[in-house]
């Protein structure tokens, strides 16, 4: 009895999490999928709470009248393309576990008009000069740093402007239309956008796909915050995690929730999924 109440109650917790994420409230079929976005407060400290997002659409989207949704003119395109961790953020050990698997994920987008695409991103953290943040976390960590993750406060400044396909294929790519005066504004903010800081609290990869898609005229979920524990057991050992509580709570953008609403919005009729359009594109 007390194992069918503990999956309903996970249930609950993953539809609840994803019409939050959506912005509206919508109907939707209970599945038996256990959430990993989201984790109350645990008895060690540890919880997990993507932000939510005031209002959809910005004051100047260019909305259809009666459907409102998004509109363009022809031809004139704004692809977000997200390549998801899937981290699973449930318990710091699940976490910590999910990074050791698959260490990172990435946002990058497409500019389309009528005679022209531009495929474009923010990329940093290249490991050349100092280590990878997920590399120097557990780096602390194995030292006994009293402070392991305040490696990730640290700002890159190996930052470089990607253009054209990244060395890895997406797990979704959504479409909404856009304006040519939308393109434009958009162009210009690519090229004149620095790329040379990078970090994972501010300035990467899927903050530089959010704010395109503000200029586009939508606001998307995008951001997570995690209530971190000051101890945790990594490889089977108890494992300082932070001693100064300016460390207790990180905040950053991830790709894992800006898919899962630019997925729940597809489902809602704004934009488009064509990942199976852009995977079928000659490599």
């Amino acid at each position: 009895m007390k194992k069918k109440v503990t999956e309903g109650g996970y249930r609950e917790t993953f539809l609840a999490v994803l019409r939050w994420l959506a912005g509206v409230a919508i109907k939707c079929t209970c599945t038996c999928r256990k959430p990993r976005l989201f984790a109350p407060m645990q008895p060690d400290g540890w919880s997990v709470q993507p932000f939510a997002i005031g209002c959809r659409f910005t004051p100047d989207a260019d909305l259809d009248p009666d459907t409102g949704t998004p509109v363009g003119d022809e031809g004139y395109y704004l692809y977000l393309l997200n390549e998801a961790a899937k981290w699973d953020y449930s318990t710091t050990r699940s976490l910590l576990f999910s990074i050791w698997q698959r260490p990172w994920g990435h946002s990058w987008l497409i500019l389309e008009g009528p005679q022209d695409r531009l495929e474009c991103g923010h990329t940093g953290d290249l490991g050349q000069s100092k280590l990878r943040y997920h590399d120097g976390v557990f780096q602390g960590i194995r030292e006994g740093h009293p402070n392991p993750i305040a490696y990730l406060w640290q700002t890159r400044f190996d930052g470089q402007f990607q253009t054209g396909k990244p060395n890895r294929p997406p797990t979704f790519v959504w479409r909404m239309p856009i304006t040519r005066l939308k393109y434009k504004l958009i162009y210009d903010y690519v090229m004149q956008r620095k790329y040379d800081q990078f970090g994972v609290r501010t300035n990467n990869c899927t903050d530089m796909v959010i704010e395109t898609a503000t200029l586009a005229g939508i606001n998307l979920t995008h951001r997570i915050r995690l209530t971190v524990p000051q101890e945790t057991k990594v490889w089977g050992r108890k494992r300082r995690v932070w001693t100064d509580p300016q460390y207790r709570i990180l905040e950053y953008s991830t790709p894992d929730v800006l898919e899962t609403d630019l997925r729940q919005l597809t489902q809602l009729g704004i934009g488009s999924d064509v990942t199976e359009w852009y995977l079928g594109l000659n490599q």
